[in-house]
């Protein structure tokens, strides 16, 4: 009767061990879990908020804007439990510069559709955004094949293999009042 008490105690007292382990492992685990980050530092810089935010004040030179959006974002890498290298780029110079590229590339990417549409020349576009050199060689296509367009429509216009200043600017007037419908 003894050995079999003991027996049961030993039993007892090993699964209580066991599960007392199982639920420290899954404590440790939970904490674990709760120090992987919520987002990268990618996707806070790429947040559409800060970067509207950082269009706008880009567009009128406000660095003190752009500074407030990178605090904003430090915020909310605090809260995501961002490591401190990330939270550290954060706050870096390389952070601003990159959140100031892109949002030179969108300003330019809207200028370029307002004067495509307008048919205005984006030479004085192209000097003033450097930052989106590496879509110049597109933008230049998409001039050529508006272009091809208002020929074709002139030649119809027109009637004419090659059309006429007048016809090219008939087609000209054409193309701007498509450009303005919704």
């Amino acid at each position: 009767m003894k050995k079999a008490l003991v027996a049961l105690v030993s039993i007892i007292v090993v699964v209580a061990l066991w599960l007392g382990y199982l639920s420290y492992d899954a404590d440790q685990r939970d904490v674990e879990a709760s120090k992987v980050p919520l987002v990268t530092v990618m996707e806070i810089l790429h947040a559409s908020d800060l970067q509207k935010g950082v269009k706008a004040a880009v567009k009128v030179d406000d660095a003190d804007a752009i500074d407030n959006w990178l605090n904003q974002a430090l915020q909310v890498g605090n809260a995501a439990n961002l490591a401190k290298e990330d939270l550290d780029y954060l706050v870096s110079d390389a952070a601003r510069d990159y959140v100031v590229f892109n949002a030179k590339r969108q300003l330019y990417n809207d200028a370029f559709e307002a004067r495509y549409y307008s048919l205005k020349e984006v030479e004085s576009l192209k000097a003033q955004y450097p930052e989106a050199k590496d879509l110049f060689p597109r933008t230049n296509a998409l001039i050529e094949k508006r272009d091809a367009i208002i020929k074709q429509i002139a030649i119809a216009l027109s009637n004419e293999d090659s059309p006429s200043e007048d016809a090219l600017e008939e087609a000209r007037q054409q193309w701007l009042m498509q450009a303005q419908k919704p």
